[in-house]
Formats: C-alpha cells, sequence, structure tokens
C-alpha cells in the first residue's frame, strides 16, 4: 500500500465513522427509542475494519479490540449487560495485551499508575457499596480491575505518540464511569458523555493503530 494510498483509506473510513457516529446520535436523540438501536455499533466497527488493514505493522491487537468492543456495543444496545461487560472486557485484555510487553518504569508513572488506581478503585466501590449485591456488582468489580490494568498498561508504555494511548485510555474509563454511575444516580445527557468520550477513545486508538511504521512503535 502506497503512501496516497493510506491517507486516502485512513480519510475515507474516517469520514464513514464520523457519519456512522452521527447517525448513532440522531438515531438515539431524534428517534424512538427502539429503533434500529444496533446502529451504535457500526462506528467501532469501522474503525475495526480500518486498523485490520494496518495490521501488518500495526499488529492485530488493537483491531481485535476494536471488534470485541463492537459486539459490546451490540449487546449493550439489546440491554443484555452482562455480554456487554464481557465483551468490552475482553476488548480491554486485547489492549492491555497490546501495550504491556512496550512497559518502561520510571518512578513518574508508577506514581501516574498509583493514583489512577487508587481513583477507579474508590470510585467503583462506592458504587458497589449503593447498589444491591447480585452478578452485576461482580461483574462491574470484576471489569474495573481489567480497566485499571488497561489504563495503567497505557501509563506504563514506551512508544511513539504515548501521550495520546493514555489520553484515549482515559476517555474510555471516564465513558465507563459515567455508566457505571447510572446504576445509582442520573446525569444529564448521560449518552452524549459517555458516547463522545467512547468514540473519541477507540478513533484515537484506531489512528494510533494505523499510523504505526512497525507492530513496536
Amino acid at each position: 500500500m502506497t503512501s496516497s494510498s493510506k491517507k486516502i483509506w485512513r480519510w475515507g473510513t474516517s469520514v464513514i465513522f464520523f457519519t456512522l457516529a452521527a447517525l448513532f446520535f440522531y438515531q438515539r436523540l431524534c428517534i424512538e427509542e427502539h429503533t434500529w438501536r444496533w446502529v451504535i455499533a457500526l462506528p467501532t466497527l469501522t474503525l475495526a475494519v480500518m486498523a485490520l488493514r494496518f495490521s501488518r505493522k500495526g499488529g492485530i491487537l488493537i483491531p481485535a479490540a476494536l471488534l470485541a468492543s463492537a459486539v459490546g456495543d451490540y449487546y449493550g444496545s439489546e440491554g443484555i449487560f452482562l455480554l456487554q461487560v464481557l465483551f468490552f472486557a475482553i476488548a480491554h485484555i486485547f489492549y492491555i495485551s497490546d501495550f504491556a510487553p512496550r512497559r518502561k518504569d520510571t518512578k513518574r508513572r508508577t506514581v501516574a499508575a498509583e493514583v489512577f488506581s487508587a481513583a477507579v478503585a474508590m470510585y467503583v466501590a462506592l458504587i458497589i457499596s449503593k447498589i444491591p449485591f447480585s452478578i452485576n456488582s461482580i461483574a462491574i468489580g470484576l471489569y474495573a480491575i481489567i480497566i485499571i490494568a488497561m489504563g495503567c498498561s497505557a501509563i506504563f508504555q514506551q512508544r511513539e505518540h504515548r501521550g495520546w494511548y493514555i489520553v484515549a485510555a482515559m476517555l474510555f474509563c471516564f465513558s465507563d464511569g459515567v455508566i457505571a454511575y447510572g446504576f445509582v444516580g442520573e446525569i444529564p445527557h448521560a449518552t452524549l458523555w459517555i458516547m463522545t468520550t467512547y468514540y473519541a477513545a477507540q478513533f484515537i486508538f484506531a489512528q494510533l493503530a494505523a499510523s504505526r511504521s512497525n507492530q513496536s512503535k
């Protein structure tokens, strides 16, 4: 694939992604809630296809994470919470598997990871303490452990554009945090908060994977 064809492919799929994201928000905000709600999965699925096209140099793990996320989106749209959590957990495991081999420990990164881990753990503990004990609360707790690992692996990795990986990871965590809050309270315009940060995170991850000159970059 030539440099110009790579740019065309990335720009083309990006346009499709933003179009489908706009379609999702139109469906969610302007149309009856239960009408073609599966459209929520299409933007992330588009990113998975884009990242897969560059997997020879970018690796297969981020495309796999995006595909698992798209499946999680679909099950979320169907209201099947446990399968939604399962596939998002799988997605985070793929992200961890991509980030962790590039780990480099420094004192500053260790402190940042500890602060991040403590903040997420306290927030999730507060959420769980306010809901009845059930399979859902267990799933939330286990999922929190996995997302903490994902965020820490992004913080510790040594890679080109490292800061953007961290931004994407934190956006993903923020989106999940808003979802978790929905079990104990209501946030105005929650869908906008959840999905704009979620789609932004996945878009950044996909673009980073597509921009790699080899799997170690």
